[in-house]
């Protein structure tokens, strides 16, 4: 499916209002049959997918059966997002990934029952292929640059004295450059400009253009590492549950223009800023709303109490302008809360953000990468609503979001023989509220 699909309505965007937000779409389903990236157009590691099997940045080097497997019950976990997530000015590939467990009746809203794993892979041949390709840039950016101070000489050359003029090329410009710097049009290794979770060339593209990671990462700090011996131990692919998996494509988060006036009345409540300490608490005037509340049953007024929540109030709004996303990104920014009332956001609404450091790198800190909204949970569960399978409904997902925040300086502890490692990150689940 292009992005035409979800744009149809394109002329109630303001176009002169996006952010440093790139959000993910579904695209196409993924051929549950394809068994390579030329068969059926399987997924590779560039690809940016939620359901279906996840792809090992090698196919000899795999999460850890323990990291594969719920911390609740056990059980063998569904791949929910895989994201292609380079980082800024680094040759070599990551890739973050997002499972869940699907025994949802004993384990939602159990910890461990979903888990954020970041995986990366420092091939030393692709690293130096790399930057043979960045080498290889830089000289056609210089043989461009004379080629064009050439061709520039031999004009004025040809035409000094078409015009009567008498001056001389040499006293036009004694620098053959023109006294321009050749690499003034900006730095060859500046940082990749392709998109991250763009499908590799050889696919057919029909998603768009975007802004690449490198517009918004905030810090890139070498990882240090050391090799081991072998890969470690893990079961395979094909013994994970999984979902139906969809391609996804990106593009900067943008905003509608509300004509409707029963609409404009969103506009300040999804622009507001809900850290700011306004004083509005409340989704219809805030606490004055409290008293009215206390006197409804207990599930009335549970559900007024989520209501009056102005986080849950800024993500409903602020999703209103494009609600198919299934993916929010900006390294280093801040997440859109689904609630404000719970243990993972008072994480985020202090002075400073109380994520855990990493266990395998304590002197370090974390920092937001990425989020999972509530519409991937139609797009994985299509099949069930798609039966009118009551008993699985019932059963299914119960998140309003799964944030994942990573390791600032990018770091593995430790590198298989595949120059592989996987390590488990912070995963902070704020799960619907039970009435």
């Amino acid at each position: 499916m292009s992005s035409n699909d979800y744009s149809s309505d394109e002329e109630d965007y303001d176009n002169s209002k996006t952010s440093d937000v790139l959000l993910g779409f579904v695209d196409v389903e993924i051929n549950a049959e394809a068994v390579d990236e030329e068969d059926g157009d399987a997924p590779t590691i560039e690809d940016t997918i939620i359901g279906g099997k996840p792809v090992w940045l090698h196919p000899d080097s795999r999460p850890t059966d323990e990291q594969l497997s719920c911390g609740n019950c056990g059980a063998k976990m569904a791949l929910l997002l895989q994201a292609f997530s380079p980082r800024e000015d680094a040759l070599y590939d990551r890739v973050i990934y997002v499972f869940g467990c699907k025994s949802t009746r004993t384990c939602s809203k159990k910890k461990g029952s979903v888990k954020v794993i970041r995986g990366v892979s420092k091939d030393p041949k692709k690293i130096a292929d790399l930057e043979a390709e960045e080498a290889a840039k830089l000289q056609r950016d210089l043989d461009t640059k004379l080629q064009l101070e050439g061709k520039r000489i031999k004009e004025l050359e040809m035409t000094k004295d078409l015009f009567g003029s008498s001056t001389k090329v040499e006293e036009t410009n004694d620098n053959p450059f023109g006294g321009s710097n050749p690499f003034s049009s900006g730095n060859p290794f500046g940082g990749n400009n392709s998109n991250p979770f763009a499908a590799p060339e050889k696919k057919e593209d029909t998603k768009p253009k975007t802004d690449s990671y490198a517009e918004v990462a905030k810090k890139n700090v070498p990882a240090v590492v050391k090799k081991s011996d072998s890969p470690k131990e893990s079961s395979g692919v094909d013994d994970l549950p999984s979902y139906p998996g969809y391609f996804l494509y990106v593009q900067n988060e943008k905003f509608k223009v509300f004509n409707d006036p029963e609409l404009e009345k969103y506009k300040n409540i999804t622009e507001m800023d809900v850290d700011g300490g306004s004083g509005n608490t409340g989704r219809s005037g805030g606490s004055g709303n409290a008293g009215g509340a206390a006197q409804l049953d207990p599930g009335a007024a549970k559900i007024s109490d989520m209501l009056d929540d102005k986080f849950f109030e800024a993500f409903t709004n602020k999703v209103r302008h494009n609600p198919s996303q299934v993916l929010r990104y900006e390294l280093g920014g801040k997440p859109l809360l689904y609630s404000g009332r719970d243990s993972v956001a008072a994480k985020f609404l202090g002075k400073e953000v109380t994520v855990p450091a990493p266990a395998y790198n304590p002197s370090s800190c974390r920092q937001f990468e990425l989020q999972l909204m509530p519409k991937a949970i139609m797009d994985l569960e299509s099949e069930a609503i798609g039966s009118g399978n009551v008993t699985e409904l019932l059963a299914g997902m119960e998140w309003g979001t799964i944030i994942a925040c990573t390791d600032v300086e990018d770091y593995v502890p430790e590198l298989d023989a595949n120059h592989v490692g996987y390590v488990e990150e912070w995963c902070g689940v704020q799960w619907e509220e039970s009435v």
